[in-house]
């Protein structure tokens, strides 16, 4: 059975999400000695992760393991995580540039690296993901496109119907660059915490679509297994209905 969302609209998603977050991390590495944290790209989270910068307390880090819902695939020497040079429009850069870079070191942090052959760079992620996260995140941050998209997993494309991988290549992403890594349907819907960030009246009419239930768009196919919050700007949530809002 999926979890229905709780959904706050706010002006100010990330003094909302960021303790939200806190506190999902703050419970998984009390009870279970870490928190394997998922990260979206896009420019949406980054006043999250900001917050995050500043207020996420330094005990934590240590049990922090991050990854990402998905990555684009672009031209990079990769060494350290924290002294390459990533891509302006990597999602990691974004990570680093409004959070990583600025605070302690998490306990470990594992990329979607692209050596340019992407179908093995899928599954090189896919054998790390299960070494050092056991095939699963505790907490997942995503975004939506306006055309419902979440990670890189896009309506109508096959990579939306794979249930037997962890991570798979996208070789023909309809939003630039072409060439992605994301994680699976299922490894998003075992996620015990979800937290989807949204702003912008362009995503209006898909939130209230997937929300109603529309299974053609990758958002509204989602099926958490967990807790999901939806934090989102009045723009965003002017297509729902009445009384679906905190």
């Amino acid at each position: 059975m999926s979890a229905a969302p709780a959904i706050e609209v706010t002006d100010d998603l990330a003094a909302v999400a960021g303790p939200l977050l806190i506190d999902a991390i703050a419970r998984r590495v009390r009870d279970h000695g870490r928190c394997r944290l998922a990260l979206s790209g896009g420019s949406t989270p980054a006043p999250t992760f900001a917050w995050l910068r500043d207020h996420l307390p330094a005990e934590l880090y240590p049990g922090l393991q991050i990854t990402w819902v998905d990555e684009r695939l672009l031209p990079v020497d990769a060494g350290d995580w924290a002294t390459t040079d990533w891509p302006a429009d990597t999602n990691i850069r974004l990570a680093l540039d409004h959070w990583l870079r600025g605070a302690p070191a998490p306990g470990a942090v594992i990329p979607m690296l692209s050596s340019g052959h992407p179908q093995p760079d899928a599954d090189a992620f896919a054998a790390r993901f299960a070494a050092e996260l056991n095939g699963a995140v505790d907490v997942a941050v995503l975004g939506v496109g306006p055309d419902g998209h979440i990670a890189s997993l896009f309506p109508q494309h096959p990579a939306l119907g794979v249930r037997d991988a962890a991570c798979v290549a996208v070789l023909d992403s309809p939003k630039p660059p072409p060439t992605r890594l994301t994680l699976t349907l299922p490894v998003l819907e075992a996620a015990p915490v979800t937290v989807l960030l949204a702003r912008g009246a362009d995503k209006a009419d898909v939130l209230a679509r997937a929300h109603a239930g529309d299974d053609t768009l990758p958002l509204g196919r989602l099926r958490p297994r967990g807790a999901v919050h939806w934090i989102i700007d009045p723009a965003a949530a002017a297509g729902l209905k009445p009384g679906a809002t905190a």
